[in-house]
């Protein structure tokens, strides 16, 4: 069991504390479940009262609290909650078990190179010519294709599939089911077909009809930044000539899906369900919240935020914060809503108004 004592934790975190600062703890806790043992996460003084609830002995604490008047016997302080909650997840991370070495299950090319300081699960395939940094942990099942290019500290779980000529930088974490370099899905009529024409007239006739689509294979593959991170089962298919890329610091949650040709910049967040069409350009330090959709060939500029659900149908200027379907200016989108809620009693005036019209009308 790993423990700190309250003093290594503060200099860990650069934050400051009082008390006891040789007082040892084992784990972190919600202050209402929190024992002896454990660092309670009381980070904001709407929590002070659960304290009371719990065992803690120490606990992490908002700016200027009164510590001695908690009950506790140390504490530490942290100005900004959640940069503070960060730093402890790191303290007390809970490292993925993937014994060092090379398991005797795990198949590795011979023409492979594997950095210094590996730990490869079972049932691991690495392919022909591919190159993996220092300090790789790459945990069961897991597969990287031929020609593929890894940096330093690199983290995959269970079963993830990296394809061939993949790039990727240092420090890049990998959730469970992820496929990065998958074809991607294009395809094309012998002649101008029905989604040709929908687009340049809205409708369908019988002469845009096809009986079948021809594939158009991925000839590109997959560029990834440092210290990238993606969340479980997201889909990120390699460009049809030119690379997909996706910047340095940027982060996807679970089930993000990015499409052929699409550019990512530096730092952005792709939250869950997010759905990227084929050649988009997004800029950097972009937020697209839950189940975002971008439609093909759009540009999004640098620090644009995109509320859930919203849909982006077309290029949005930088440093725009929209929301809605098609999304707007979300102050835009906003009056809209109200506009909508205030249509029922719009119509129910309406129709009073013309009750007294058409009385009117008939006595005159």
């Amino acid at each position: 069991m790993t423990q700190y004592s309250i003093k290594d934790i503060a200099t860990a975190l650069g934050a400051q504390a009082a008390g006891d600062l040789s007082l040892i703890v084992s784990g972190v806790n919600e202050p209402q479940s929190a024992s002896a043992s454990e660092l309670a996460l009381a980070m904001e003084e709407q929590y002070a009262p659960a304290l009371k609830q719990g065992n803690a002995q120490a606990a992490i604490l908002w700016d200027g609290a009164d510590w001695q008047a908690l009950g506790l016997k140390a504490a530490i302080f942290a100005p900004r909650s959640r940069y503070v909650l960060s730093g402890v997840s790191h303290v007390f991370e809970k490292r993925p078990d993937i014994a060092a070495g090379i398991h005797p299950s795990a198949i590795v090319d011979d023409t492979a190179t594997i950095g210094a300081g590996a730990s490869i699960g079972p049932f691991v395939v690495i392919g022909a010519n591919v190159t993996i940094g220092k300090n790789a942990r790459i945990a069961s099942h897991s597969s990287i294709a031929e020609n593929a290019v890894i940096g330093d500290d690199l983290l995959l779980y269970q079963g993830v599939r990296i394809g061939a000529r993949v790039q990727i930088g240092n420090g890049f974490i990998c959730q469970s089911n992820t496929v990065i370099g998958a074809d991607g899905f294009s395809y094309v009529t012998p002649k101008p077909g029905a989604i040709e024409e929908a687009r340049s007239s809205g409708t369908i006739s019988q002469a845009s009809e096809t009986a079948g689509f021809a594939r158009i294979n991925s000839l590109g593959s997959v560029v990834i930044g440092d210290r990238v991170e993606m969340g479980a089962s997201c889909a990120i298919d390699r460009g049809t000539v030119s690379n997909t890329v996706i910047g340095n610091g940027t982060k996807l949650d679970n089930l993000v899906h990015m499409a052929h040709n699409v550019r990512v910049g530096e730092n952005c967040l792709l939250c869950g369900q997010v759905g990227i069409a084929g050649s988009v350009t997004i800029g950097d330090r972009c937020v697209l919240a839950g189940q975002v959709g971008v439609a093909d060939h759009v540009t999004i500029g640098s620090d644009v935020i995109a509320a859930g659900k919203s849909g982006i149908s077309s290029n949005v200027p930088p440093k725009r914060v929209i929301m809605g379907n098609p999304a707007v200016k979300m102050e835009s989108n906003i009056e809209s809503y109200k506009a909508i809620r205030r249509l029922p009693r719009l119509l129910a005036k309406v129709a009073k108004l013309e009750k007294i019209v058409s009385k009117s009308d008939e006595n005159s």
